[in-house]
């Protein structure tokens, strides 16, 4: 392919042939010299002033100098920064054959700069407001901001819109839930860059974000119980057939809502025990395969640690949830052996885990 092919296939015809300045999202090596670069493009009485880049914006510089002018403390700057510049021209500054910026004749950005392409390997571009709020971004959230891949499994998260900052009123996806001593905080996912790619978020409160209509409120302590309630009364109706065609759709979609607090981080070792199991068993009511894959390792590396510690009502609390969700996703009668005395003997009193016992054992 020859590289005037090239160059017209990277940009769409409508923005080529329209020529007018926009946002292009570039990859550049060595981006700390970008902008001496293009100062010295810009200056250059052979560039055509249509030609010339209007402005530009470097994530990792100005993100360093502002954290530094804050004096406040990075360990490490987000090294996916480092490699994105935005550079706001027209579509005849980046022609090769011309005298544009990435010409032959201009070796730094010939050989350093390269199109952040869609998954049609055409040149993403971004509208003016999504660069305003993605510039206001970097300097509001600084160290807590990142860039990621997109990943299918946080766009099918609970999604939420942001209510203040830079991207107050944007859609985005929640990945993770903290519960701490001071209280909830989220990290959330706003897609970019056409949708390829996360504009990543953290440390948010409720007051942040705004849940969308029909998800599931994780904001209360006691969203763990209200699970168990949930997966209990699914399961109650699947062992005693009590199922209809309508309810069994109605509870597919209630577990589907209930795996997506998957992504939720939960710090109190007995809780994080019991919430994983309940995941599996969620996973493996709903069967998600990959969900039920994902939790039997989890929940096994829980068994062997839990194995070396000294036992407790805790300890037994969080053997009994563990066994119990790998007797639901197994069906192996050995789980099922184990947890009897557990319960029996150790917890007679726990009557969630007593019916967790009385159904699987039906």
């Amino acid at each position: 392919m020859g590289r005037k092919e090239s160059f017209g296939l990277m940009i769409s015809d409508t923005v080529r042939k329209a020529n007018k300045p926009c946002w292009f999202v570039m990859r550049c090596r060595e981006a700390e010299k970008i902008e001496a670069f293009v100062n010295e493009y810009n200056a250059d009485a052979s560039v055509s002033p249509d030609d010339k880049i209007e402005d530009l914006f470097i994530p990792m510089l100005v993100v360093r100098q502002q954290i530094a002018e804050e004096d406040r403390k990075s360990n490490e700057l987000r090294n996916v920064l480092r490699r994105f510049v935005f550079l706001y021209a027209r579509p005849s500054a980046f022609d090769p054959h011309g005298n544009g910026i990435m010409a032959q004749s201009w070796n730094f950005g010939r050989t350093r700069l390269g199109f952040y392409t869609d998954g049609q390997g055409q040149a993403i571009t971004i509208r003016p407001s999504m660069m305003t709020a993605f510039i206001n971004g970097c300097l509001e959230y600084l160290e807590q901001f990142e860039i990621h891949a997109r990943d299918a499994q946080i766009s099918n998260g609970i999604e939420v819109t942001v209510r203040r900052g830079a991207f107050k009123d944007y859609k985005a996806d929640v990945y993770n839930v903290h519960y701490r001593a001071n209280g909830v905080r989220f990290s959330i996912a706003i897609r970019f860059f056409a949708n390829d790619r996360y504009i990543h978020i953290h440390n948010l409160t409720p007051d942040d974000v705004k849940l969308a209509d029909g998800n599931i409120p994780v904001f209360s302590d006691d969203f763990i119980d209200r699970i168990q309630t949930s997966l209990l009364a699914i399961l109650r109706k699947r062992v005693n057939k009590k199922e209809t065609a309508e309810t069994h759709e109605a509870d597919l979609q209630q577990l589907r809502h209930l795996y997506y607090l998957h992504h939720v981080t939960i710090e109190d070792p007995v809780r994080a025990s019991q919430f994983d199991a309940l995941m599996l068993i969620c996973a493996s009511l709903y069967g998600n395969g990959q969900g039920k894959k994902r939790y039997n390792r989890i929940i096994k590396q829980r068994l062997k640690e839990l194995s070396s510690q000294e036992q407790s009502h805790d300890h037994s609390v969080a053997m009994a949830y563990l066994l119990t969700a790998l007797y639901i996703s197994t069906k192996d009668a050995q789980y099922r052996t184990e947890l009897k005395p557990i319960v029996m003997q150790q917890l007679p009193e726990h009557k969630a885990l007593r019916e967790f016992l009385t159904l699987i054992r039906k």
